[in-house]
């Protein structure tokens, strides 16, 4: 980072340091600017006038201070990003403009640099949508090159989440209806960022308005199938024995968060022993044959037995957990966060407060989806009171955030009773 301190300073000073002169305006210059006084030696030194030397770090820390950042620690952290500036620049012009071939043109690019194409990519469709430009949305969505299928799943990810987080403020009922009817739409945004603390909000209308849709395609209405149930058992509702028959069954080929989902929801609904002795042998053999899906597979089901108590649930989660430590692409990092949320319930239904205590100091809440977060984030703040009164420690604080964050959740299901009899069944 040293050349690019020593390019950003010429530009600073408006010329090019090849000779003594030069090394003394600087000084001079850097003086009147700064207060800081370094010899026009160390720059003759620095720029190769006279035999180099390394600088030491108060030089660069001067120069830094120089060119508008406060250190030189701060300038090797945030000058690519500075740097990047003009592209993004370019980005927002080319909207202000309207032209949808050239949005189109500039999204290929970054994807095939494989240049913050998400983030270019959310920025594009965040912005469209505040403009109310349906037309070159839909070409975005249609487009061949933006399919769910055409992208990894990281990218995927991080496109649903961004995306949906907007819709959290955003209010057009018509422009969402248009997008809804958009498969691409449905799996980049609908089924990617699923808003746990809005089943009853935005998008249980979201579900509610696609549930009466007749064309659909068979994979969105397994999906609405699950949602409807979950949302029902949060709000204490007889379960409506159609959606439960609409309801597949497990299936191999089925992604490994969709058989994790359907797993889970199908413990939860039945009281068949015969059925769940049967659901817990597909699921092992599942793990069995595919144990690099192993955290994928429990993630629902690590969801659904926070809420509810599932023997079954707990008996796999807790006989896997030593299999869910794999990091391969940044959703990871959420779906091991919850599953060490759940750790912390099970442990604390054994009375481990102390071991359960130091898994919650050491999760990475900020890694957890948002779609997921402020449901989790109820329980981690329930958990850490439950510990606190439990070791005598203080806890008004603990169960004033508790409080509060439970009030954020409209789900029939958070009652008083709720919380005072969660682990009771330990």
């Amino acid at each position: 980072m040293i050349e690019e301190l020593k390019r950003e300073v010429e530009q600073t000073l408006g010329r090019k340091v090849l000779k003594r002169g030069d090394c003394e305006l600087l000084a001079d210059d850097l003086y009147q600017k700064t207060g800081t006084v370094v010899s026009y030696n160390t720059f003759r030194r620095l720029f190769g006038i006279i035999e180099y030397r390394k600088p030491r770090e108060s030089t660069l820390d001067a120069l830094s201070v120089y060119i508008g950042f406060e250190s030189f620690q701060d300038f090797t952290k945030r000058f690519s990003e500075v740097d990047t500036w003009p592209v993004w620049e370019h980005l927002y012009v080319m909207l202000s403009e309207g032209n949808s071939n050239e949005i189109l043109r500039y999204l290929y690019y970054r994807k095939r640099q494989q240049d913050q194409f998400t983030i270019a990519f959310t920025i594009v469709v965040r912005e469209l949508l505040n403009r109310k430009d349906l037309s070159t949305l839909l070409l975005i969505f249609r487009d061949p090159l933006f399919q769910f299928k055409a992208l990894p799943y990281d990218q995927v990810a991080q496109i649903g989440v961004l995306i949906g987080l907007h819709f959290r403020t955003f209010q057009d009922k018509e422009a969402e209806e248009i997008l809804l009817l958009e498969p691409n739409f449905r799996d980049l945004v609908f089924k990617i960022f699923v808003d746990y603390g809005r089943l009853n909000g935005k998008y249980g209308q979201w579900i509610d308005y696609l549930s009466e849709i007749k064309d659909l395609d068979a994979e969105t209405k397994m999906f609405l199938s699950c949602l409807q149930i979950w949302r029902a058992l949060l709000n204490l509702k007889t379960q409506d024995s159609r959606q439960l028959q609409l309801l597949p069954q497990l299936d191999a080929a089925q992604h490994p968060i969709l058989f994790g989902r359907l797993f889970g929801l199908h413990t939860l609904t039945t009281t068949s022993k015969k059925k769940l002795e049967k659901l817990k042998g597909q699921m092992e053999q599942r793990i069995s044959q595919e144990p690099h899906f192993v955290t994928e597979l429990l993630y629902e089901p690590a969801v659904q037995a926070l809420v509810l108590n599932s023997q079954l649930h707990e008996q796999i989660l807790k006989a896997h957990q030593h299999q869910i430590n794999r990091i391969n692409f940044w959703y990871h990092v959420s779906q091991v966060a919850i599953h060490r949320v759940l750790q912390v319930k099970m442990l604390l239904g054994e009375r481990q407060y102390l071991v359960a205590k130091s898994i919650l100091e050491h999760i990475p809440y900020g890694h957890i989806r948002h779609g997921y977060r402020e449901f989790i984030e109820l329980y981690v703040a329930f958990f850490r009171w439950h510990i606190a009164k439990s070791l005598n420690e203080p806890s008004r604080e603990l169960e004033i955030e508790f409080s509060m964050r439970k009030t954020k959740l409209h789900y029939p299901i958070f009652t008083d009773a709720y919380f005072e009899g969660y682990f009771q069944t330990y």
